[in-house]
């Protein structure tokens, strides 16, 4: 599915994108670096990844990249997290053109986000949650924009459970929100995750759902306020999408993973496998990693390292990991088909 997307990246070494949706009939970006990646096993053994950095045009601060078929999506917070209103967007990349998506309604803050049925798009939009269309001429439309249920801590990663229904989190509070399309399309509803004890599991960050099972995935993170988070969990999810007993929660890990600032979270290999992010100690420059876990064993099985940014809300399509650099608005590809 995403072959040829990456493909493209590949054959666009001298040329670059499109800087708004008028001229999108630009070449695409021009690859800016090519860097290697470390993947070493629980045992010790390292494999070379190579990796290439990518300078996109119209990209500030991306957060999240989603793929629907052939296209990249790509959120933009544009500014700092929680302190850039109307200055967020969305980028598609379809491997040739590059164009920051228009609508009427300007974006706050958006970070995670998850296709839905028909045209539909939730959007952690900070401090609101936001229903959208996205269409195929580069547009967008707000549908319906609306505020958790209090005041939002820090609203972040959203997953989607079906065609109608996602959860989004709240790294500021350590919550989970439930929101699910009303049928008639105008607008949605949303309700708190019960049995989620923010109290204890502060920072709630990236999430990640196998359908089949019914399993919800999620790590904390260090952004939350209380820097000794930075844990794996997992929790069965029943038939209305709920946590029906606190006990039901499985913490993977004994001791914080890596620098503890968790982010994105992705199920691979036919969901046996769940890669994550970590921005690095002290959220610093080039000190990210990304972890994979077996799901089964519930333990780690490869780290990799090497000079990554700000490593936000990873993607996986086929064997292609696809990296955004917060920071340095950048993205980084990497074929992962070489670690077991």
């Amino acid at each position: 599915m995403f072959k040829k997307v990456f493909l493209s990246l590949c054959a666009s070494v001298l040329v670059y994108g499109c800087s708004d949706a008028e001229s999108n009939d630009t070449p695409a970006p021009s690859l800016t670096e090519k860097i290697n990646l470390i993947a070493t096993s629980s045992a010790g053994v390292e494999t070379t990844l190579p990796a290439l950095r990518y300078n996109l045009q119209n990209l500030s601060t991306p957060e999240s990249i989603v793929v629907r078929g052939t296209d990249l999506f790509i959120s933009n917070i544009g500014g700092g997290p929680g302190v850039s209103p109307e200055l967020g967007f969305i980028t598609k990349f379809d491997g040739t053109n590059n164009v920051k998506l228009t609508g009427t309604t300007k974006l706050d803050d958006p970070k995670g986000f998850a296709f839905m049925k028909d045209e539909f798009v939730f959007v952690s939009n900070h401090p609101n949650i936001t229903l959208m269309k996205i269409k195929a001429d580069g547009t967008y439309e707000v549908v319906s924009s609306l505020p958790v249920e209090g005041v939002a801590g820090f609203l972040n990663d959203v997953v989607a459970l079906n065609d109608t229904t996602a959860l989004v989190s709240d790294t500021g509070k350590g919550m989970i929100h439930k929101v699910t399309i009303k049928a008639d399309g105008t607008g949605f509803d949303i309700v708190a995750l019960a049995n989620i004890n923010a109290q204890t599991i502060n920072g709630i960050n990236g999430l990640a759902y196998n359908a089949t099972t019914r399993m919800l995935y999620f790590v904390t993170s260090t952004f939350g306020g209380d820097k000794t988070h930075g844990d794996l969990y997992s929790v069965q999810l029943d038939n209305t999408f709920n946590v029906a007993n606190a006990g039901d929660l499985v913490k993977w890990n004994d001791k914080q993973i890596g620098a503890g600032g968790l982010d994105g979270l992705v199920l691979i290999n036919d969901n046996t496998k769940l890669i994550f992010s970590d921005w690095g100690t002290d959220n610093a420059e080039n000190a990210s990693k990304l972890y994979i876990y077996d799901v089964a064993t519930k333990t780690l099985l490869t780290t990799i390292s090497g000079a990554i940014s700000a490593a936000a809300d990873i993607t996986v399509s086929g064997t292609t990991l696809y990296i955004p650099e917060f920071s340095k608005s950048k993205i980084v590809t990497v074929d992962i088909s070489l670690v077991d």
